[in-house]
């Protein structure tokens, strides 16, 4: 029996993070927690809360506070995560930097799973993940956090050996992958993702935004979607070593469910202006209650940013839904997630026609070269 003939559920995780099995996460900052956590309260979703990196140690503090108030004072039961965020912004620490033992042991306090406060890991750094996977093996109820250089990903002698270390130390990861845009638009990230989850432990994906949907039905535990732009990215740090790499001011984006994809909202409001009765534009999720997507652009900046990202996980959560039916096999998961990602760019050249604005996002045609080698390595077998 192959990876893809066995039920996708199938596969044996540690009891400590059982409860984030095939969780679609909401990854958000503290003083988003709130209203991310009423987001999140429903099956199959829960929360990464990220300390602010230009913070420092005072973010982390607040991302514990923020858990302990959900935990300890709302009752909040989801899934639930701590990122200490140590790898990003342009003071992150080496991979080789050791974990912060009172950052463990809130985590333990509070019975979450240990998240690893893991530092960088550089391009050829492999000691750096050797030093991370030993570590976070020898405390027995730890993820180990590895934010990677993309080379991890895309060079195959590097992924090879990604892929060897996995396999050596049988610790659960979670992957963050740097680049200055969606990692997903390059050619092999894809399929090395899948790569990793079918030949190693557990595997989460953080800081994600469309691709967590696929990551689940390639077989990953779980994965987080960011509430922001900056916390769907994890930036390089700047020529010369200054910020992280990002629009100090991105347009505010919203997931368009059909589109498969985050669209700014002045894109959406200009689309929708050119062929209002397209369903796309209709939603009923609680941001949205029944008026037209577009009209999201219309509230105060900050008003828009939380509606946003309340719309996008809802319309996420449908998709995986869908997609991640109980007793499906990773074959019929991974064929499905294929198919939607084909009618999404079809989707996006009929608004492009009319509209000449909504060209498809280079992940969906990457997902869907990954899956086309898949499937032909599978007819071989």
């Amino acid at each position: 029996m192959t990876s893809s003939d066995s039920p996708a559920e199938a596969r044996q995780v540690p009891d400590f993070v059982a409860p984030l099995h095939e969780a679609l996460l909401i990854q958000c900052e503290s003083q988003q927690a709130l209203p991310a956590a009423h987001t999140a309260d429903t099956d199959n979703c829960g929360l990464v809360i990220t300390a602010a990196g230009h913070r420092g140690y005072a973010g982390q503090v607040d991302a514990f506070g923020a858990a302990r108030h959900l935990r300890e004072k709302l009752g909040f039961g989801r899934p639930l995560l701590l990122d200490a965020s140590r790898y990003a912004g342009k003071n992150r620490i080496p991979a080789s930097a050791e974990f912060d033992a009172t950052w463990i042991g809130r985590q333990r306090e509070l019975g979450l799973p240990v998240l690893t406060d893991s530092g960088y890991v550089a391009e050829g750094d492999g000691a750096g993940i050797d030093s991370i996977l030993e570590r976070a093996a020898g405390l027995g109820d730890a993820i180990a956090l590895l934010p990677l250089h993309l080379s991890w990903l895309r060079n195959p002698a590097s992924r090879k050996m990604l892929v060897a270390k996995l396999a050596d130390v049988e610790v659960p990861v979670a992957l963050v992958l740097e680049y200055e845009k969606d990692p997903f638009s390059l050619v092999g990230v894809a399929a090395a993702l899948m790569q990793i989850i079918s030949a190693g432990p557990p595997v989460l994906l953080l800081r994600c935004d469309i691709s967590a949907v696929g990551s689940l039905c390639s077989g990953a535990l779980a994965a987080a979607v960011g509430t922001t732009t900056a916390l769907r990215h994890l930036y390089p740090v700047k020529e010369g070593g200054g910020g992280g790499g990002h629009d100090e001011s991105p347009m505010i984006a919203a997931v368009i469910k059909e589109c498969l994809a985050y669209i700014n909202l002045e894109k959406i409001l200009f689309a929708a202006k050119a062929d209002p009765d397209d369903v796309l534009w209709q939603c009923d999720c609680d941001a949205c209650l029944r008026v037209p997507i577009s009209l999201l652009s219309l509230h105060a900046d900050e008003r828009q940013e939380e509606l946003a990202f309340v719309h996008s996980v809802n319309a996420l959560l449908k998709v995986r839904e869908k997609l991640l039916t109980p007793g499906s096999t990773r074959a019929q998961r991974l064929a499905s997630w294929q198919a939607h990602c084909q009618q999404a760019q079809v989707r996006h050249m009929e608004v492009e026609a009319t509209t000449d604005r909504f060209e498809p996002p280079k992940f969906l045609r990457r997902w869907q070269e990954a899956l086309s080698t898949v499937a032909r390595k599978e007819r071989v077998r």
